[in-house]
């Protein structure tokens, strides 16, 4: 059951297609396992099955007492519903798990041996492909995001005030976060600081499983520099975070975005998009100061994207003090013609350290 996400309007009923891979030519059936928390799920009707004309659904939802459902649509369709006269919010709508199931044998007195697959998310997205993001558009209000690494103001008598939130528009920001940089703490020798602050992402938005549909999409938000000398840099500038406590084997994972010779910022306003992709020049950290960063293979970022624990935006660029401002973060979907994007050897599952035998997407 391959994971995979479809864009949703606001009032609109939206058919989706569940995708799944087999080894074999042997036939597939479809399970719904969950139904969304918001929103309804119907079977396609036979009007749409057999023309491609409305009604796009059957006339009842699929209940929670019906499952698992078989999904009886030929090409594994089912429409989707979203919350009538509910606006869109920054973040996907809901999502759903389903599985594949298929024979791979007869037993001794003759009887189908059937398989069922891991349980494969669809994530409804909102019309922008937005799986999970933040626009901070209520007054006073950081949505849950927190600076860290910050130090503490007058010699630790005054603890650092933390993100701020301005309600007004600053060019192309409009109700934003920001940081400042209130004390630095040098490396004499170098000049460096010694420890720099980062936004971190809201845990209830960012840290959630329909995640795993972003592999191929884009990491997307709005960055502008209040303040700050940006000739005289802090090295190495780790812009993007992303981490997993519970990757490979509970040893944790985590992958980097760093600044480099394709990727620059003077502290004027940019709408930044990172590619969540191997591709897109993300760094494997090893985890261990005594070994090198290598680039991101496909199923370490797609693992990371399975369950992420952390997600960190630097704000402490320069040497000196500076103010940052963040606006429009959002973790955006591929488009639709390129679902499902999930790796499927990365699906498959890695060898586990702890038993050679094992192969499971956690290992990777």
């Amino acid at each position: 059951a391959r994971h995979t996400a479809c864009v949703v309007d606001a009032n609109t009923p939206s058919v989706c297609v569940l995708e799944g891979y087999v080894t074999q030519a042997v036939t597939v059936d479809y399970y719904i396992l969950t139904l969304p928390e918001e929103g309804l799920l119907y079977e396609t009707s036979p009007n749409f099955r057999s023309f491609g004309s409305e009604p796009l659904m059957a006339p009842t939802p699929i209940g929670q007492h019906l499952l698992p459902f078989l999904v009886t649509d030929p090409k594994h369709q089912v429409v989707y519903v979203p919350p009538v006269n509910k606006w869109p919010t920054p973040s996907a709508w809901a999502m759903f798990k389903f599985a594949a199931e298929s024979p791979i044998a007869k037993d001794e007195q003759d009887r189908t041996i059937m398989v069922q697959s891991e349980p494969g998310i669809v994530v409804m997205t909102n019309p922008h492909r937005q799986i999970a993001g933040s626009d901070f558009s209520l007054a006073n209000s950081a949505d849950g995001w927190t600076l860290s690494g910050q130090l503490e103001v007058v010699g630790g008598n005054m603890p650092s005030q933390g993100v701020r939130h301005q309600a007004v528009a600053w060019g192309g920001l409009s109700h934003y976060i920001y940081g400042v940089d209130e004390v630095q703490s040098l490396d004499f020798a170098t000049g460096i600081d010694l420890a720099k602050w980062y936004f971190e992402a809201s845990p209830q938005v960012f840290y959630r499983q329909e995640l795993v549909t972003a592999y191929g999409g884009y990491l997307r938000f709005r960055f502008r520099s209040q303040y700050g000398n940006f000739y005289e840099l802090n090295d190495p500038l780790d812009w993007v975070t992303i981490e997993c406590e519970s990757c490979d084997t509970g040893q944790g994972a985590r992958i980097i975005r760093f600044i480099d010779d394709t990727l620059r910022w003077i502290g004027n306003e940019v709408y930044m998009e990172f590619h969540l992709h191997e591709n897109g020049r993300w760094s494997y950290d090893p985890l261990n100061s005594a070994a090198e960063f290598t680039y991101a293979t496909q199923c370490q970022i797609a693992a990371i994207l399975t369950n992420v624990s952390r997600i960190a935006i630097l704000g402490d660029f320069t040497r000196g003090g500076e103010g940052i401002a963040l606006d429009d973060v959002s973790i955006v979907a591929a488009n639709a013609s390129e679902q499902p994007t999930y790796p499927l050897t990365c699906q498959q599952g890695c060898i586990c350290r702890h038993n050679p035998a094992l192969l499971h997407p956690t290992c990777c």
